[in-house]
């Protein structure tokens, strides 16, 4: 009996400590140091030179935090958690949602072709235009290149109109052959929307999907965000930031640009870790939620495995900092946002900010990556590979027409100084000419072409968007390609030059 009893005390002391260990798990993982992740946030925010940005956290059904860093605007109105942001290509994920809900009605299936709700959509290939399926739209298999979603920057022409003007376009792939990230994708399926609901893209988004999550500041378009005092955007240009909202062109509106304040977010990322419920509402079912949350298609190089990534519809799922998550990041070119939930752990993380620069499309996603480490118990990454790249990208291309007139400039002394006069003189001359000439030419016209089509292939932008969205990195481009162009005439005029001269005295 004795030992019964002892056995008995024995296992009711492991229960507690089980229960004590358990409990302060629980309290550890409800109550993470906020004051450690506000200060690493700030000290970002100063590296980056973000002059405003809004963080928001939540934990299953709770928003556990909201905090606001920086100022609006140049008059210095501060950051509340009501303050519209833009939030980019996070736009695609209320597009993606909005399709699935009109399946779960019966007016959309997304296996059926884009033609049987837009008889009138074609491109260049006719069989592909058939074989379009609303899947592939809204998992980026469809064909459309990167490069082509991203070529309406400047345009203000409506939805429709760029959409039937697809018909003169080129698919890069096979319809379902591959991922391509390609705004124009979300643009189509945005129109569908329109067709299917007989709403305007706007009205059916604030009906069905801002106004069941109480998002009050959530807007589809310019004025009402304005007059609602949305944060004034900014560029860096040359680690100097100018003030600027920049452009909204209206086929990108089921793409990229909703407006919404933190606040709104969070009850938008509470909606998604909850099988599509927010408080008394329901914008989807659970299934529909995991439909969109699903791996669709391979991103990257590494198909399988812990560290794959995939595209679902509208969102990125695969491994951050070793965690298992889904997510979206969006960039117009003056405004970036990201949206980082670990569904495991019923964890959500929302970062806004009113600054862009090609530095800032990896530096932001990255101080969000650092909250989840933080939320987890880990110590931050230090500076990704991946934003040291694309900062020296970017320097490069703004010194490379400078690199280019230095090589002018040395040309130009050496014709006043009459070297190319004296290489006429000496033997085998036209052989040295031809060489004096390639080696100077040849780089010249490689740059050119780099610039011309390297870059807007590598970065997935046509010149036409870098002039909106970067005008800096445009305006060295093309200051770039005509230098080159312009010396690699000169430069062999200069060359053969004074043979010319000799012959006609002679």
């Amino acid at each position: 009996m004795k030992i019964l009893k002892c056995h008995r005390s024995a296992l009711l002391l492991a229960l507690l400590c089980c229960l004590s260990i358990e409990t302060q798990a629980n309290t550890s993982q409800a109550s993470p140091d906020l004051a450690a992740i506000d200060a690493y946030v700030s000290e970002r925010m100063r590296d980056l030179h973000i002059p405003g940005a809004a963080l928001g956290i939540v934990q299953g059904k709770q928003i556990v935090h909201l905090q606001l860093f920086g100022v609006a605007d140049a008059a210095g109105r501060r950051i509340n958690a009501q303050t519209p942001f833009r939030i980019g290509s996070i736009t695609k994920s209320f597009t993606a949602l909005a399709v699935m809900q009109l399946v779960e009605a019966g007016k959309i299936e997304l296996d059926a072709p884009v033609q049987r709700y837009l008889p009138w959509f074609r491109v260049a290939d006719e069989q592909a235009s058939a074989q379009i399926t609303v899947r592939h739209l809204l998992n980026q298999t469809s064909g459309f290149s990167t490069l082509a979603g991203n070529a309406y920057w400047n345009s203000q022409e409506a939805l429709e109109t760029i959409v039937r003007r697809l018909q003169t376009v080129a698919l890069s792939q096979p319809v379902g052959a591959r991922f391509q990230y390609s705004n124009i994708n979300y643009s189509i399926a945005g129109l569908i929307v329109e067709t299917v609901s007989g709403q305007r893209y706007a009205d059916y988004i604030a009906q069905h999907i801002f106004a069941p999550l109480a998002m009050r500041h959530s807007y589809t378009t310019v004025a009402p965000a304005l007059a609602d005092g949305m944060a004034m955007g900014h560029l860096a240009r040359m680690d100097r930031l100018v003030a600027d909202i920049g452009v909204a062109p209206p086929v990108y509106q089921p793409a990229g640009f909703v407006t919404a304040s933190i606040e709104d977010m969070t009850h938008y990322a509470v909606a998604q870790l909850n099988g599509g419920r927010y408080g008394d509402s329901a914008i989807l079912s659970p299934q529909g939620m995991t439909q969109l949350h699903r791996p669709a298609v391979s991103i990257g190089d590494i198909p399988i495995g812990p560290k794959a990534t995939f595209y679902g519809m509208g969102w990125v799922v695969g491994p951050t900092n070793g965690t298992p998550t889904v997510w979206h990041n969006g960039d117009t070119g003056r405004f970036h946002a990201i949206l980082l939930m670990a569904p495991e752990r019923s964890l959500g993380i929302v970062l806004l900010a009113n600054v862009s620069g090609l530095e800032h499309l990896i530096g932001i996603d990255d101080i969000a990556k650092g909250v989840l480490s933080l939320l987890q118990g880990q110590a931050p990454a230090t500076t990704s590979t991946t934003r040291i790249l694309f900062r020296l990208f970017y320097w490069a291309i703004l010194f490379a027409p400078e690199l280019l007139l230095i090589g002018v400039a040395r040309g130009a002394w050496r014709w006043r100084r009459g070297d190319f006069a004296g290489l006429a003189q000496q033997p085998h001359a036209r052989r040295k000419q031809l060489w004096c000439i390639l080696l100077m030419v040849l780089p010249n016209l490689a740059a050119v072409l780099f610039f011309l089509f390297g870059v807007p292939q590598i970065s997935g932008l046509p010149l036409t968007a870098f002039r909106i969205l970067y005008p800096d990195v445009a305006y060295a481009l093309l200051a770039g390609i005509a230098i080159g162009i312009v010396w690699s005439g000169v430069y062999p005029a200069l060359v053969l030059l004074p043979q010319c001269r000799q012959k006609a005295v002679a």
